[in-house]
């Protein structure tokens, strides 16, 4: 693994983006086919909203370390960059989540659920309708041009500050963090792992924590 790659804050912001992306598709997909045809299983059902939950909470939890902190961090240095208008992006899409949220509850409950199915469908089906191209924006006017105006070492502080403030926010950890190492290939991950605590990848994750988020394994990647 090279210094550029390890310390690259393209590569930081490409790995939970796929992330997300990933989440986004499986759970659009999954709920789709539980339209269809049902939940195989208990097992299942709980997998899936619990897989929903960490994506909604992931999700969150990057907005805010964008807002709250790699925006402020750039501000000075890219001035012409929309960050306003990215954090605007936020907020809609974080009132798309409220949806989403309103429908998995009422889906446990049973409360009208073909309809609340219906309504989680649509509503992350919108919710990939601003995620897409909200991340090209960034992409194109920030996160391409950011590495740029940092030297290597700059862009190791700043990505091993961005992974902690993210990973406080992501709660709860037993969901987020296996969401988060699961939902991308081993390489990549290995990648992305580097800016966690050894503890959690070698305790909380495959021992305490598995309990928890066992449920989601059929929608994650081995």
């Amino acid at each position: 693994m090279s210094e550029v790659q390890e310390s690259n804050i393209a590569v930081c912001f490409r790995n939970i983006h796929t992330i997300i992306t990933r989440g986004v598709s499986v759970s659009m997909e999954s709920v789709s086919a539980v339209i269809l045809n049902g939940f195989q299983d208990e097992g299942r059902r709980k997998g899936l909203f619990n897989y929903i939950r960490a994506l909604s909470a992931v999700l969150i939890s990057h907005h805010l370390t964008e807002d709250k902190f790699a925006f402020p961090y750039f501000r000075d240095k890219m001035p012409e960059a929309p960050f306003d208008d990215l954090t605007e992006w936020h907020q809609e899409m974080e009132r798309i989540l409220g949806e989403i949220k309103l429908a998995v509850d009422n889906c446990e409950k049973n409360d009208q659920l073909e309809a609340n199915l219906k309504n989680l469908e649509k509503s992350l089906t919108r919710l990939n309708e601003e995620w897409q191209p909200h991340i090209q924006v960034e992409t194109d006017e920030f996160i391409s041009k950011a590495d740029a105006l940092l030297p290597v070492e700059e862009q190791r502080k700043f990505i091993q500050q961005f992974a902690e403030f993210g990973q406080k926010l992501a709660i709860p950890p037993a969901l987020t963090v296996p969401f988060m190492l699961y939902n991308l290939p081993a390489e990549d991950r290995n990648i992305f792992s580097e800016w966690m605590p050894a503890e959690v990848l070698q305790n909380l994750v495959p021992v305490v924590w598995k309990e928890e988020w066992a449920s989601m394994t059929p929608f994650l990647l081995a």
